[in-house]
């Protein structure tokens, strides 16, 4: 049987890795790789080690073994600092078959499995040129992240964070949350402090309070969201994308609105935002925000020392 050149192996492995495949057949196309011969097994290793899918619990625990030169398939690399070096794209998979119809006492194993993986990356400085995290939730409620903290651990240098929703039957009640932000002292301890680019994808609308932990945010993203209808008292999908762009400094007709600073006081902020969305040419709905400083998710309920003034579109022109 002629052999295919090494370029021609590496093409074919990384197209089929980067294809869109769920869970089940990702797992299907690696093992079925792994035992063509060792010319394959070298090309899946380099490729699966630049966009890192971590399909479950036993996937991430050899992942780091991988990563530690433990694992059989670290020979086929030519270091294994080069794999934990070379990661540019993270996903994660947290799957449930189904959601309980009541909401359990204590955490379950398999949400948890974010929160170690993100703990087990920091104790391991691994993983230096991780830029774009992507997580995939499969009937797991969207408040999870904040009621036990998942992102606590979070890596610094990760850029860009997209989370992405599914629920596979109709969600229980208990599931749902209402629009709110956290009250007072009960604010995360945790910020997500490089991230530039969030997204989220079919979860709640609840959710865009993630932006106040991201303090260098520039863009946000929301599509396919639920959100809970007080008239039918059902959660409905908008199937909008509804993206918002964050402008540090101030258009120039709000500087003058700028509170004073003064040494003896918090930093005092200011945030204009458009009252109603732009349709752009991908018939995304973006809203405008203009910040005069950083800003945390305390900022949301500071009523003394940050203004919000809402604008026309035209007005940051």
């Amino acid at each position: 049987m002629p052999t295919l050149p090494l370029e021609l192996v590496f093409e074919i492995a990384q197209h089929a890795w980067n294809s869109n495949l769920p869970p089940a057949e990702r797992k299907a196309l690696l093992s079925s790789a792994l035992l063509v011969n060792t010319l394959w097994t070298a090309a899946f290793v380099a490729v699966l080690a630049t966009d890192v899918h971590i399909l479950g619990r036993p996937f991430m625990n050899y992942y780091f073994s991988l990563l530690r030169g433990d694992s059989v398939l670290s020979r086929f690399a030519a270091n294994p600092r080069v794999l934990n070096d070379i990661c540019r794209n993270l996903t994660l998979y947290i799957a449930n078959d189904t959601l309980p119809s009541v909401k359990s006492r204590g955490e379950s194993e398999t949400e948890k499995l974010l929160s170690d993986f993100l703990s087990t990356l920091k104790k391991s400085d691994g993983l230096p040129r991780l830029k774009s995290l992507k997580i995939h939730f499969q009937n797991v409620a969207c408040e999870d992240i904040f009621r036990y903290h998942r992102f606590i651990d979070f890596p610094t240098q990760v850029e860009r964070l997209e989370l992405e929703y599914s629920f596979t039957s109709s969600l229980p009640r208990w599931t749902i949350p209402m629009p709110h932000f956290l009250p007072p002292g009960e604010n995360p301890s945790w910020i997500l402090p490089s991230v530039r680019h969030l997204r989220v994808v079919g979860g709640f609308d609840d959710l865009m309070k993630l932006v106040f932990v991201c303090p260098k945010i520039q863009s946000f993203e929301m599509e396919s969201c639920r959100y809970w209808d007080h008239q039918t008292r059902k959660d409905k999908r908008d199937e909008n994308l509804i993206r918002t762009l964050f402008f540090r400094g101030l258009p120039a007709k709000y500087e003058h609105a700028l509170p004073q600073q003064s040494e003896d006081r918090p930093v005092q902020k200011l945030f204009v935002f458009t009252e109603d969305p732009v349709k752009a040419e991908d018939g995304a709905l973006t809203y405008f925000w203009w910040l005069s400083h950083d800003f945390s998710l305390g900022d949301i309920t500071d009523y003394e020392n940050v203004q919000y003034i809402s604008c026309q579109s035209e007005d940051g022109a």
